[in-house]
């Protein structure tokens, strides 16, 4: 369902997965990368029952549902993953996943082969505590969100720290234990600013630009939102977790839509409930529409076609919008 108060930019398309601890499917994925501008890449972070079973991974597929395959999974040893928060890609095709166990950055080649890490536990300048967001921007400098020291590393690719800003505070510039971070098409930088209930925008070396939401559940205001993307006509595209829902600003701020979400069963999970005919039938006796809602929506990003992809983490799956107005 998607409520407005300007012309219509969004679609609902499809959903994608289903709870799957192994293969095909997302144990509650926490983020997503485009690779090639088609290929998904999908973290599942999982829980501590269900982890060490295979459910910590990272799912690859198309935006068609097509199933490619996994990479990663459970364990402490370099390559391995424990508390994976976040994931994305540069222009080369190289991974970057951050984990805030290991309170570093694992950085994958195409083949999925394990190359380098940069972090270590700490407050200095190199170090980490539990690093919570990663964005990569056009030169391939690698942002990273040091959730507990509130504040932003810019990396080189090779792990070098170009620059840090930020400390604890409600200020511009400041940081509540800040989660996701993205960039646009200017390499400008957002960071969801998690407990002060906002998201900032800064230059690429750390200058303050603007704010968008204030805390609270009405129009334009945000609780505890997750990440954001922005797409190449500047919409910013806020998972406000808090509320169970998706805003869309303008590039000046401006609440412009709201979704809270609209699933169909995916292919996966309609396939797997194929296999038992009483759920099937079960499910035409009682009403779905709360399935269809957002439940922890974390994440979103954009294919080289157009599409929005929200990850929607504690119903396991990926709710897919097209955009349809300029």
């Amino acid at each position: 369902m998607t409520f407005t108060i300007a012309p219509a930019p969004l679609q609902y398309s499809h959903t994608i997965g289903n709870l799957a601890l192994t293969g095909r499917g997302f144990s509650n994925p926490y983020d997503i990368t485009v690779v090639g501008g088609r290929l998904l890449y999908v973290l599942s972070r999982s829980n501590a029952n269900q982890a060490p079973q295979g459910a910590v991974r990272v799912t690859i597929c198309t935006v068609d549902e097509e199933y490619v395959g996994t990479m990663c999974g459970y364990g402490e040893d370099d390559g391995g993953l424990v508390w994976p928060t976040a994931i994305t890609s540069d222009s080369e095709g190289n991974i970057y996943i951050a984990d805030e166990h290991r309170h570093d950055v694992q950085v994958f080649n195409r083949e999925h082969d394990f190359v380098r890490k940069f972090g270590t536990y700490g407050s200095g300048t190199s170090d980490m505590d539990r690093p919570s967001g990663l964005a990569a921007d056009s030169n391939d400098n690698i942002f990273v969100v040091d959730h507990m020291n509130n504040r932003i590393q810019k990396r080189r690719p090779d792990g070098e720290v170009v620059l840090t800003w930020g400390s604890f505070g409600d200020g511009a510039g400041q940081f509540n234990l800040p989660w996701g971070i993205s960039t646009d098409k200017d390499d400008n930088v957002y960071v969801a600013d998690w407990r002060n209930d906002r998201i900032q925008k800064f230059t690429n070396d750390g200058k303050y630009i603007s704010t968008i939401g204030s805390s609270g559940s009405g129009l334009g205001q945000l609780n505890r939102p997750a990440n954001m993307g922005v797409d190449d006509r500047g919409y910013v595209y806020v998972a406000d977790w808090g509320n169970e829902r998706v805003q869309v600003f303008s590039d000046l701020g401006h609440p412009v839509t709201t979704l809270i979400g609209d699933a169909e069963m995916s292919k996966w999970g309609a396939e797997f409930l194929s296999a038992n005919q009483d759920l099937v039938e079960g499910r035409k006796l009682v009403d779905l529409t709360p399935e269809k809602r957002f439940k922890g929506p974390i994440a979103v990003e954009f294919d080289s076609e157009g599409h929005v992809i929200i990850v929607d983490s504690c119903c396991h799956r990926l709710q897919v919008y097209e955009r349809t107005a300029e």
